[in-house]
C-alpha cells in the first residue's frame, strides 16, 4: 500500500526563540505551540499552565476511548509512538485543505469505490487534469487495492474508450468543463461516471468567477446518464478500512510507447513508487532541509509528476498546490504568494517562467530544490536560472536528470553534492545504471553504449506482455533497456547522448511517431505516412506528418483539413500534428523503408533558410 506521512511544517526561528526565552520552555516546545495557532505569550502561559475550570473533558472527543487503547497497547509492546498536528496538505483556488480533512475524504471515496463493487485487482480510469480530486482518487483506489489507470484528460473519445476496453476499466472519473466530447460515448457504453467540478472544494459564491464557471461545467457534463458527482460519492459511505496489500499489488497503469515505439501500458506498484519518494528523499533530507510547499505542476499520467512531484510530496508532508493548466505568469504568481520551495518540471516550463517579468523577486529565495526533466536542459540555461536564484538570495537550484516511465521516472539526478556540468548526475540511492553493448554486455568508462538501469523502481512489465520490457541477467537481477545512448565517466556521473529509438519531445510528453503513422495510414485517402519532429521553441518539438496519396485523392486544401479532422479525433491533442505535407513519393533506404532522417534534414534545412 502506498504509504503517506506526515512532516511537522517548521515556524520563524527568530519568533521560536523569543517564546522559548520568555516562558522558559524549550524552543520545540515553542514551535510547537506556534504550530498550533498560539502566538501570544500570555494565551501560551494559559495553556501550558490551565486552570482546572479551563479544562476540557477529553473523553467527550470522538473515539478518545480508541485512542487510549492503542496508545496503550503501543506502551506495552514497546512500539514508537508519533505524535503530529494537522496541517495543510493541500491548496485548490486559494483554500487550504487541512492533512485529516484529504484522508477523510480518501477514505470515503474508497468506501464508495468498494460500495460501487470494486474489488482488488480491479480497473479504474481516472481521466483528470491535475487537481486535488486526482491526489484523492489515486489514494483511494490505492487503499482498497484497485489499480488506477490514469490517462491524459484530452484523449479523444475513441481513444480513450479503446484505451479502457484494453485494461478492463469498471469506471471512470473525469472533470465536468472537459466532459462534453465525450459524453455520447459514455452513454452509449453505459460507463459508471464520478464527475468532478472545480467547485467540489471552494464554493461558486467565494469565488465570483466560479459563477459562469458553474454554468458552463453544468452544460458541459450534462446528459451523462451513468453519473454521480465527486462530492455525493464522497458523502455517500462511511470511510472504508481498505485493503492492505503487499505492495507488490499494481498500484497503476501508466501509457508510453515503450522501447519500440509502440504503445505499450506499464504496470508500476506501489513498492515501486515508495521507493522512488524514498530515493528522491535522500537526496532532499541530505541537501535541502525544510522544503515546505511543493507547487505540482506535471500531469499525473507523467512518471515524473505522479512518481516525485506528488507523492513524495505528499509523503514528505509537503503543502501541495496542484495546477491543472500551466501558464508561466500564473506559476510564477503562485511562487510569490504561496513561498514555493520544491518544483518538478520539464525544460520548457522553467523557460518560459524564466521570460516572464514577474519571475526574479524576494520569493526567490524560498526555492530549495527543483528538478528538471523530460528532455535536456542546456547548461548555458542553467547558468541563467541558477544565477538569477542566488541574486536574489536563493539557495536552491535547478537540477537536471534522467528516467523514464519504465523505472517509475527519474533514476539520476545530479543534487548539490555531486554535481558535474553537461551530465544527467549520479544514480539514485540504491540504483544500478550501466551502459551496454548489443550483446547486453556492461561496456568500460566512457564508452557509448545503451543505458540499462535496475533497482527497486522498475516497473512490473507491460500489460499482457509479460515476457518483454523487463531483462533478467544471469545472476537473478532485473534490468530495464531504455533505448537511450550514454555513457558513464570515471566518477560515475551518466552523460545522455542521444536516443536508438524514434522519438518526438513535447513538453516533456513522449510521442512515438509511429502510433500517428499507423492512424494516418488507416485512413482511406492514405498511401504512405511519415511523421516527424520540428524543433519548436516553447515545446522543444512539434509534430510534422508527411503523406503520400492514395491513387485518385486530389492534393487540395480540403483534403489536408479532413486528415487533419481525422487527426483530431484520433490523437492525442499534445501529440497532434501542426502541419500535413504531401508528397508525391517518399525517400526510401535501402531496405525499402521510408528514410524519416532524410525528410527530417530537408524540413532543418527549409526552415533554416526561412529564418536567413
Amino acid at each position: 500500500m502506498l504509504r503517506l506521512v506526515c512532516k511537522a511544517q517548521e515556524q520563524p526561528r527568530e519568533r521560536v526563540r523569543e517564546m522559548a526565552e520568555e516562558l522558559c520552555i524549550s524552543p520545540r516546545t515553542a514551535e510547537l505551540l506556534l504550530s498550533r495557532g498560539i502566538t501570544d505569550c500570555d494565551e501560551a502561559a494559559n495553556f501550558l499552565n490551565p486552570s482546572e475550570s479551563a479544562l476540557e473533558n477529553a473523553y467527550l472527543l470522538k473515539d478518545m476511548d480508541k485512542a487510549v487503547s492503542r496508545i496503550r497497547k503501543a506502551i506495552d509492546l514497546g512500539e514508537k509512538i508519533v505524535v503530529f498536528g494537522d496541517y495543510d496538505a493541500a491548496i485548490h483556488f486559494g483554500h487550504r485543505i487541512k492533512r485529516s480533512a484529504l484522508l477523510s475524504d480518501i477514505d470515503r471515496l474508497a468506501a464508495y469505490f468498494k460500495s460501487a463493487g470494486l474489488r482488488r485487482g480491479d480497473v479504474y480510469t481516472v481521466f483528470l487534469p491535475t487537481c486535488v480530486q486526482s491526489f484523492v482518487a489515486f489514494y483511494a483506489l490505492n487503499k482498497i487495492g484497485v489499480i488506477a489507470n490514469i490517462v491524459h484528460p484530452l484523449t479523444p473519445p475513441e481513444l480513450l474508450k479503446e484505451t479502457m476496453d484494453a485494461v478492463g476499466s469498471k469506471g471512470v472519473m473525469l472533470m465536468d468543463l472537459l466532459a462534453k466530447p465525450y459524453v455520447d460515448m459514455l452513454n452509449f457504453h453505459n460507463v459508471p461516471c464520478v464527475v468532478c467540478s472545480n467547485s467540489d472544494y471552494v464554493s461558486p459564491a467565494a469565488h465570483p468567477a466560479f459563477r459562469g464557471y458553474e454554468l458552463f461545467a453544468a452544460h458541459a457534463s450534462s446528459g451523462i446518464k451513468n453519473a454521480l458527482s465527486y462530492r455525493a460519492a464522497i458523502h455517500r459511505c462511511p470511510p472504508s478500512d481498505g485493503v492492505h496489500n503487499n505492495g507488490s499489488d499494481i498500484a497503476v497503469y501508466l501509457h508510453g510507447g515503450g522501447t519500440t515505439g509502440k504503445s505499450k501500458t506499464i504496470k508500476l506498484s506501489s513498492k515501486a513508487l515508495n521507493e522512488l519518494a524514498y530515493k528522491t528523499g535522500k537526496v532532499e533530507h541530505h541537501n535541502t532541509p525544510g522544503v515546505e510547499c511543493s507547487m505540482i505542476v506535471l500531469p499525473l499520467f507523467h512518471a515524473f509528476g505522479l512518481g516525485v512531484s506528488m507523492h513524495f510530496s505528499m509523503c514528505e508532508g509537503f503543502c501541495c498546490i496542484p495546477v491543472a493548466r500551466f501558464k508561466p505568469r500564473k506559476a510564477n504568481e503562485l511562487m510569490r504568494e504561496y513561498k514555493i520551495s520544491f518544483i518538478v518540471g520539464v525544460p520548457n516550463m522553467y523557460k518560459k517562467m524564466f521570460e516572464q517579468k514577474n519571475f526574479e523577486g524576494k520569493h526567490l529565495r524560498n526555492l530549495e530544490l527543483l528538478f528538471s526533466g523530460g528532455d535536456i536542459v542546456t547548461e548555458q540555461f542553467l547558468d541563467m536560472f541558477n544565477s538569477t536564484i542566488a541574486k536574489w538570495g536563493g539557495k536552491g537550484r535547478l537540477f537536471r536528470g534522467y528516467g523514464l516511465t519504465e523505472v517509475s521516472s527519474v533514476c539520476c539526478a545530479n543534487t548539490y553534492a555531486d554535481f558535474k556540468r553537461n551530465s544527467v548526475g549520479k544514480p539514485f540511492y540504491g540504483m544500478r545504471v550501466e551502459i551496454w553493448d548489443k550483446d547486453k554486455k556492461r561496456l568500460p568508462a566512457n564508452t557509448v553504449g545503451e543505458i540499462a538501469v535496475s533497482g527497486s523502481t522498475l516497473m512490473e512489465g507491460y500489460l499482457n506482455e509479460p515476457t518483454s520490457g523487463v531483462y533478467t541477467d544471469d545472476s537473478g537481477v532485473r534490468w530495464v533497456l531504455t533505448g537511450d545512448l550514454g555513457y558513464i565517466d570515471e566518477d560515475g556521473f551518466l552523460f545522455f547522448t542521444g536516443r536508438k529509438k524514434r522519438l518526438i519531445i513535447i513538453s516533456g510528453y513522449n510521442v512515438y511517431p509511429g502510433q500517428i503513422e499507423n492512424i494516418l495510414d488507416a485512413h482511406e485517402y492514405v498511401q504512405m505516412s511519415c511523421v516527424i519532429g520540428v524543433p519548436d521553441p516553447y515545446k522543444m518539438q512539434k509534430v510534422k506528418a508527411f503523406v503520400k496519396l492514395a491513387a485518385g485523392v486530389p492534393a487540395t486544401e480540403d483534403t489536408r483539413q479532413a486528415l487533419l479532422a481525422y487527426c483530431r479525433k484520433n490523437v492525442a491533442k499534445y501529440a497532434m500534428p501542426y502541419d500535413i505535407e504531401f508528397k508525391e513519393d517518399m525517400p526510401k533506404t535501402l531496405v525499402g523503408k521510408v528514410a524519416y532522417r532524410e525528410l527530417e534534414e530537408e524540413e532543418l534545412a527549409r526552415i533554416k533558410a526561412q529564418e536567413e
